[in-house]
């Protein structure tokens, strides 16, 4: 299978790299320092559940010319889906098969429409990766656990790439209805990542028997409520059961290691995209509306660390 990484961050690179070192030709779409890393020294993958091995790859800027993909792995921050799609369409053909794993629910349709919904498959992912250094990703936790779907409904095509994906070694699922499967991570994930980067507390914390805890479930109640409208089918516990998974968790959000680093925040995709979205639907979202409102100096970047 020839591949075709688009953002080959923590969950793009490790991905890749499985693919790689299963047999299947890896082309990387990098720049900067990531672009000369994985030319000189290809890509390193040290992974806890998967041991550290080193794979050939095929790093590029844009999408290898006069050559169509297999497979898009289309792993960008979503607030780098346009310019990211862009540098993709020279390896998109006929056959191709384009697998987004982005935070939210919204990259999808901008895929969609740049490449054409029946090449369009939405998924998500549960893992904690990041990039340790240019060319090399650490996976040091999370399931790894791969969730995607077609949103007109799976066929033989879908069912043969999962049955390639897990010989690659991934812990992949395929999803009959994948609009729930996005809702119930983004009401996790959105409300996680919010209060995570604005605070710098852990689940316990965030969640606990405290007045924050209130704050958690009034915002996971938010979520919810939107999912709902969307048209997800959630558990009719949703809330109690994703406050207890957060009162349980103990990593931090991607969003707040940007926020440290002074980069970028992914909070339009996680939380100003349901503010939106319950205003479509007349939805009163209080809790969202402020915290996006809270993150919105410090979501292009360059801030201080917290306490700084």
């Amino acid at each position: 299978m020839d591949v075709l990484v688009v953002g080959a961050g923590g969950v793009g690179g490790y991905l890749g790299g499985l693919l790689a070192r299963a047999g299947h030709r890896l082309s990387v779409v990098a720049r900067g320092a990531s672009l000369e890393a994985l030319s000189r020294q290809g890509l390193r993958v040290e992974s806890v559940a998967d041991g550290t091995f080193t794979v050939p790859v095929e790093a590029v800027p844009t999408a290898p010319q006069g050559r169509t993909t297999d497979l898009v792995l289309f792993t960008v921050k979503e607030y780098d889906t346009q310019g990211a799609i862009e540098q993709t369409l020279a390896g998109v053909g006929p056959h191709t098969q384009v697998l987004t794993l982005q935070n939210g629910v919204v990259s999808a349709d901008h895929l969609a429409a740049a490449f054409g919904r029946e090449r369009v498959l939405e998924g998500l992912i549960y893992i904690e990766s990041y990039v340790k250094a240019p060319g090399v990703i650490a996976q040091e936790g999370g399931p790894r656990r791969v969730v995607f779907g077609k949103r007109s409904g799976n066929g033989a095509r879908e069912q043969a790439l999962l049955g390639t994906l897990r010989e690659a070694g991934w812990q992949a699922e395929l999803a009959d209805d994948i609009i729930t499967a996005l809702w119930a991570k983004l009401c996790f994930i959105g409300p996680f990542a919010a209060l995570n980067t604005l605070t710098g507390l852990r689940g316990p914390l965030l969640a606990g028997e405290s007045v924050s805890g209130g704050v958690a479930r009034a915002l996971i109640g938010e979520y919810v409520a939107v999912a709902t409208a969307e048209g997800a089918r959630l558990p009719a516990d949703m809330v109690d059961a994703t406050l207890e998974r957060m009162r349980t968790f103990m990593g931090l959000a991607s969003m707040l290691r940007d926020r440290v680093a002074g980069r970028r925040l992914e909070s339009d995709a996680l939380v100003d995209d349901v503010v939106r979205r319950a205003a479509s639907h007349s939805i009163p979202v209080p809790v969202a509306t402020m915290l996006a409102a809270l993150l919105a100096p410090v979501r292009e970047g360059g801030s201080p660390a917290l306490g700084a």
